[in-house]
């Protein structure tokens, strides 16, 4: 992706602003443009002060960093937002959404309804078992519009509003490579001081105080009696070792507790584990003896956060090192852009979202439909290329279709022959099989029937069974021979269907005349059978 499409990210301290891009390659950091620009001496940006000269410096600064982008990420301080982890039941977004919506308005000081809202699920709570942690961030609407509208300013839109506190978690993730147990990152800007406490890698606490190296600025003058700016001199030179003075300067040394007093507090307040790490940042954290005093207090050296430790082999495309590390908090806003920053929450109203999603899907139908119409004209020119082509293959195919019609015919009238001849040979097969039955059945009779039988008539009926009529010594006789033929391979069925005497005799045992029909089997069916009744006696 080409550089100048990455967001550029942008801070804005009480001094000055500053901005970051991140240019990533293979899948590591390869540059960092960034820049640091002054605001006009004793300018404050507040909700409807006047714009232009911070739109200003942030343009100068965008300039000297060479970052060219329409997208922006903008970092409120977290002294403008509303900013808590709190414990809540495990459930759906849009469920966890209404649940942190009530529980927020006890913390906020005006009506939730004229406030901007995210949150992001943390993990399963420590403290409550059963509950989910999740950090809640709010900010006033009429702060929101003015950031949007300085974002309209700029001609840049902005991708997300964030929180400065966010990206001093990601330099801790950063810093640490291996998370801690309890870890304190302290930012000391010239008029507010970001505490941020995370365990093991989690954030559980960020706050910010009203203290910064403007109070230490003016606390100096106080107790020096000297102008303002030489108690900026005195600060940048001697900073904290004026306490070693006599008299202890006052004010010096009560800016100092309410430091230390709040970086303790912030960092007991899940219990009396001990500080494993503190990290230290911000354009006031050079102060002399600001150091020595947090060892003192929190038994842990301090260590300062350097962009070129942060990112080992990455180019620094800026003015030096000293700016890229007043500049660091940008940079780790950065990391969002890139996709490398564990936090999603952002401040955009959800009617700016819910219309960007709208622009964006009219912008990509108006795309389609343009692509539809410029795919319909080339569909044109090429369907008028081939046309001619296309009518010549379908006289071609004409021509084929009418031999095929005449071939078809053909194979037709040849089907019917074939059909017609396939028909006769089983009408001769069918006869013939019927007559070699019939011979071999008068055959088998002609062996098997006894010698008292006399048979006169053969009759092959048109149901393909055989009658025969004949004259037997006594029924039981033309019985015996009923049954002796029910057994032969050739006859399905044998039935005496007729028998009589003469009326004149009346013994029992005395000749009779009968009458035999019987079903005859096909030459297939009784060709094995036939063979095993020749077996049982009798020559062939």
């Amino acid at each position: 992706m080409p550089a100048f499409a990455k967001p550029v990210s942008i801070e804005i301290a009480a001094r000055s602003v500053r901005v970051a891009q991140l240019l990533e390659s293979r899948g590591r950091v390869r540059a960092i443009r960034f820049a640091e620009c002054p605001l006009p001496a004793d300018y404050r940006w507040e909700v409807g002060a006047d714009r232009g000269p911070l739109a200003e410096a942030i343009r100068r600064a965008m300039a000297q960093a060479g970052i060219r982008t329409r997208t922006a990420i903008i970092a409120l301080p977290r002294r403008q937002v509303t900013s808590r982890v709190g414990a809540f039941p495990q459930a759906e977004r849009a469920e966890l959404e209404r649940v942190v919506g009530y529980d927020l308005a006890d913390h906020i000081p005006f009506p939730v309804d004229q406030v901007v809202i995210d949150f992001q699920p943390l993990g399963a709570s420590r403290e409550e078992p059963g509950l989910t942690d999740v950090l809640v961030v709010a900010a006033q609407r009429d702060l929101v519009r003015e950031y949007l509208s300085l974002a309209e300013d700029l001609g840049l839109r902005p991708a997300a509003l964030t929180v400065d506190a966010l990206a001093l978690d990601d330099l801790t993730t950063l810093a640490e490579r291996e998370p801690a147990g309890t870890t304190v990152m302290v930012a000391i800007e010239a008029r507010t001081t970001t505490i941020n406490v995370s365990e093991q890698g989690r954030l559980r606490l960020t706050r910010s105080i009203g203290l910064g190296g403007h109070q230490l600025s003016l606390a100096i003058q106080d107790d020096l009696g000297v102008t303002f700016d030489d108690a900026e001199r005195h600060k940048k030179a001697d900073g904290l070792l004026l306490l070693e003075k006599e008299p202890r300067p006052r004010r010096v040394s009560g800016w100092l507790d309410s430091l230390l007093g709040d970086i303790r507090r912030s960092a007991l307040s899940f219990g009396p584990a001990a500080v494993s790490a503190v990290l230290l940042t911000g354009s006031e954290a050079e102060v002399p003896g600001l150091r020595e005093a947090l060892r003192a207090e929190l038994r842990v050296d301090p260590v300062g956060l350097s962009v070129a430790q942060l990112f080992p082999g990455a180019e620094l495309a800026g003015e030096s090192e000293e700016v890229a590390d007043r500049c660091v908090v940008a940079i780790a806003q950065a990391l969002r852009a890139v996709g490398r920053s564990a936090w999603t929450v952002s401040l955009l109203p959800r009617e700016v979202v819910a219309a960007r999603r709208a622009r964006r899907v009219r912008q990509i139908g108006g795309a389609v439909a343009v692509l539809a119409v410029a795919g319909m004209a080339v569909g044109y020119v090429m369907a008028a290329r081939g046309l001619a082509q296309t009518e010549k293959k379908v006289r071609e195919l004409e021509a084929q279709e009418e031999t095929a019609v005449v071939q078809r015919a053909y194979v037709a009238g040849l089907q019917a022959q074939q059909e017609q001849l396939e028909t006769q040979v089983r009408v001769l097969e069918s006869a013939r099989l019927k007559r070699y039955v019939g011979l071999e059945l008068l055959r088998t009779i002609a062996f098997y029937a006894p010698e008292d039988i006399v048979l006169s008539h053969f009759t092959l009926r048109p149901d393909q069974s055989l009658e025969v009529r004949g004259a037997a010594s006594s029924s039981a006789t033309a019985a015996d021979l009923q049954q002796t033929l029910a057994t032969s391979p050739f006859i399905a069925d044998a039935r005496l269907v007729g028998i009589s005497r003469p009326s004149r005799q009346s013994g029992a045992d005395q000749a009779v005349t009968f009458t035999m029909r019987l079903g005859l089997r096909g030459r297939q069916e009784a060709s094995p059978g036939a063979e095993a009744f020749r077996d049982r006696g009798g020559p062939t």
